[in-house]
């Protein structure tokens, strides 16, 4: 099939953000056979899992490309969906130990979303083979329409995801350092923006919308890098004594 200058266009910032967003984690998890932090290697794993549910739509567009059809819609819910558990729970086990979370709070918290997530993958799993327009349906090749099923699954893993975010973020905002109050609003930042563009991308499922879409998203693996890392270059040129 062929493809219209915008559908070139947005597929084309899905696949520039998403091997950036890929490469950032890689790079965070390359970190954690330096320090040997467990949490370094989680949280590396959690932003790689982040660029999941837009996979599928490179994929199709590169499929495309060399003269196929395009992924399945049960291929846009396998790849997009189903690891998402893991990659919440890597993220919010890694958030909840930095913020110091007492370990019985740590525990009850992580069962509760673990057991929310199995609940609804569980459920998706079923759909996905019984009736597959009760979790999503392709509006064309490259545009899938969530349903509000699938919404909300969504909506609370992201409403998760910003509010330990946010509160990781404002621990770092409450220090003396002022590297490290730096790295808080970048954090923050990060978050609110990746949360912003992930909205936007759901919502309203067209083109021009994802290439917003993604230039947020992308914004945000950036500001995310620097703020979890703060390599070198950066801080030298930033505080200068």
């Amino acid at each position: 099939m062929a493809l219209t200058p915008i559908e070139i266009l947005h597929s084309s910032f899905s696949l520039v953000a998403i091997v950036i967003s890929i490469i950032i984690g890689l790079i965070i998890i390359s970190k954690y056979f330096k320090f040997k932090q467990r949490n370094i290697l989680l949280i590396g794993i959690f932003w790689t899992g982040l660029t999941f549910p837009w996979l599928p739509t490179v994929i199709t567009f590169i499929m495309i490309l060399f003269g196929g059809s395009g992924l399945p819609v049960e291929g846009y819910i396998l790849i997009g969906i189903m690891i998402l558990p893991i990659t919440v729970l890597c993220g919010l086990t890694a958030f909840i130990n930095l913020l110091g979370v007492k370990k019985k709070r740590r525990r009850l918290i992580l069962l509760s979303v673990l057991i929310f997530n199995l609940i609804f993958e569980s459920l998706i799993f079923y759909f996905l083979f019984t009736n597959v327009n009760i979790i999503a349906s392709l509006k064309d090749p490259l545009t899938i329409e969530w349903s509000i099923f699938s919404q909300i699954y969504f909506i609370i893993n992201l409403v998760l995801f910003l509010v330990t975010g946010i509160l990781f973020s404002r621990k770092s905002l409450q220090s003396e350092s002022r590297e490290i109050k730096f790295k808080g609003k970048l954090l923050m930042a990060a978050f609110i923006s990746f949360t912003i563009g992930t909205v936007l991308d759901f919502a309203i499922p067209n083109p021009l919308t994802y290439i917003i879409a993604r230039l947020i998203l992308l914004s945000s693996s950036v500001e995310f890098y620097i703020g979890f890392l703060l390599p070198e270059r950066i801080k030298r040129l930033l505080f200068k004594e």
